[in-house]
């Protein structure tokens, strides 16, 4: 009987050392996710380096941020849709993507498509210092 209760204390231990571990690593690769996410969001980084290509893409009216997002990972020129609503809610863009018909380019990153899809492309001049 006493061999059983030291067992079962010895079992429980390992438990609980298994438990904390796995426990150690998910809440690691959660981190890790969330770092990757944040990084992804202020990196900047555009899907080609330029000059890239042109994309035409038609933006219908009354579309959200979300279906501006799928559109633009659809036609290849974000990597991630769920980062560009993030970004795109971050920005100084906020709430002001327009409909219409754009060329955008694969070179461009986040905050330059945004520019452009809000009707404020003599932004990118400013950035680049292009006159």
């Amino acid at each position: 009987m006493q061999s059983r209760k030291v067992l079962f204390r010895i079992l429980m231990f390992v438990l609980r050392i298994a438990m904390a571990a796995v426990i150690g690593i998910v809440i690691y690769m959660l981190g890790e996710a969330a770092y990757e996410f944040g990084h992804s969001v202020y990196d900047g980084q555009a899907m080609s380096p330029a000059p890239g290509r042109d994309v035409v893409i038609v933006i219908p009216e009354g579309s959200s941020a979300a279906d501006v997002a799928e559109i633009l990972e659809e036609k290849g020129l974000i990597k991630d849709r769920r980062v560009f609503r993030v970004q795109e809610r971050l920005s100084k863009y906020h709430g002001q993507i327009q409909a219409g018909d754009y060329v955008l380019n694969t070179s461009w990153n986040a905050e330059a498509l945004l520019a452009v899809l809000t009707g404020h492309p003599d932004d990118l001049e400013k950035e680049t210092g292009d006159e």
